[in-house]
């Protein structure tokens, strides 16, 4: 990839669920495409396992999650024995980044950040990431790490798409004065701008808006409310317009038309379940930026939905099933 263009991840939520054929196929795609990172969790079902169980870990730059969305998990043995058992599943004796997942509200920061700063200390990651986590408590944890003269974040990882936005005008300023970079992690909206309106009105989708999955419940919250579903028709049209696919549009809007930058350090996750899938998005980056009047229409489209739009996995989602 250029200089210019924001570091690109590979997201591994999916990678178990993948055919060994699959999963050859992805990793020839990544290697001829450059990208040199991978993203997973403590709590993606048998990611970690996987990357080491197919011989990966040790040929890419890892970034990896506490345990996360459920309550108690960043209590400070919980972080401490997240972290060696994600060492152990990977096959590795550290990461490049570790993040935390997203809030937990029945354990204090101050608490979780101990066993932050321990593992720092050891030697088990590089980098200090956050996940969903508001404004407010990135500038609280930064402040208590830096009052401290610990580790302080250096990576936020959060929702970002054409159609969730939030954060444009509450977090990014933080984390610009900070210094701390950004990856985007549902560049797509889980699959939602490349769905079709009828299938969501319908309550028929497929894939992560299947009805049929666990997380089917989940992206439903986020994305299939009246004024985003509505807005993918004029979204087709845009695709069609600039003769592009409607994952292409995504993928290029937020890479080169969004709030990310590159020399900010900031970054784009990109997940597939098919190779096909995975080089479309990859080719679709490596054709650079859109052409302005395309990107000032899929600005355009912000303003029809942000009432509705979600912020992010946890304060849109985990954080009303608790």
């Amino acid at each position: 990839m250029s200089p210019t263009t924001p570091k690109i991840i590979f997201g591994t939520a999916g990678i178990a669920l993948l055919t060994p054929e699959y999963q050859k196929e992805m990793f020839s795609l990544l290697e001829k495409y450059d990208v040199k990172y991978l993203d997973t969790a403590y709590i993606y079902q048998n990611s970690e396992q996987t990357l080491n169980a197919i011989g990966v870990t040790s040929k890419y730059t890892i970034h990896t999650k506490a345990p996360g969305f459920s309550r108690g998990s960043l209590k400070k043995q919980s972080v401490l024995d997240g972290m060696e058992k994600s060492l152990k599943d990977l096959g590795v004796s550290s990461v490049e980044i570790y993040y935390l997942h997203a809030p937990d509200p029945d354990t204090p920061i101050e608490e979780t950040l101990s066993a932050i700063q321990e593992l720092y200390t050891a030697g088990k990651f590089k980098k200090f990431g956050l996940s969903n986590f508001l404004p407010s408590d990135v500038q609280k944890i930064y402040d208590i790490q830096k009052a401290a003269n610990s580790v302080v974040p250096t990576v936020f990882q959060g929702n970002y798409n054409a159609v969730s936005r939030h954060i444009e005008s509450d977090l990014f300023p933080v984390l610009r004065k900070l210094n701390i970079a950004f990856y985007a992690y549902s560049p797509i909206a889980g699959g939602f701008l490349v769905k079709d309106a009828a299938s969501l009105r319908a309550g028929q989708a497929e894939g992560r808006f299947s009805k049929d999955i666990p997380v089917g419940s989940m992206y439903n919250t986020l994305y299939a409310k009246d004024s985003l579903i509505s807005a993918l028709e004029e979204w087709g049209k845009i695709a069609e317009d600039a003769g592009i696919s409607k994952a292409a549009l995504a993928y290029r809007w937020v890479t080169f038309s969004s709030a990310i930058k590159a020399e900010n350090g900031d970054g784009v996750i990109i997940g597939a379940s098919k190779p096909a899938q995975l080089e479309e998005s990859l080719k679709a980056i490596r054709d650079g930026p859109l052409d302005a009047a395309i990107a000032a229409r899929v600005d355009a489209i912000w303003a029809a939905v942000k009432d509705e739009a979600p912020r992010d996995n946890w304060h849109s989602f985990g954080a009303l099933q608790k």
